[in-house]
């Protein structure tokens, strides 16, 4: 029973938990790009957006 009370057998080695902190970053990397890639179409979506509000205002209305 003195086995299980033991506190390193529940936490990885420290050559373990490197290499999950390396495989984690690389993952985080990739999905941080994403989140950027999708920030700035929606920048330039939003600013597409206000110049046609902005040419539909100018423009006289019709009916």
């Amino acid at each position: 029973m003195s086995d299980r009370n033991d506190p390193e057998d529940g936490e990885p080695r420290k050559d373990q938990r490197g290499k999950q902190y390396e495989s984690f970053s690389s993952a985080g990397a990739e999905s941080t790009r994403g989140f950027r890639d999708v920030a700035r179409r929606r920048r330039e979506a939003e600013e597409k957006l206000q110049q046609h509000l902005l040419a539909a205002k100018e423009r006289p209305a019709e009916g």
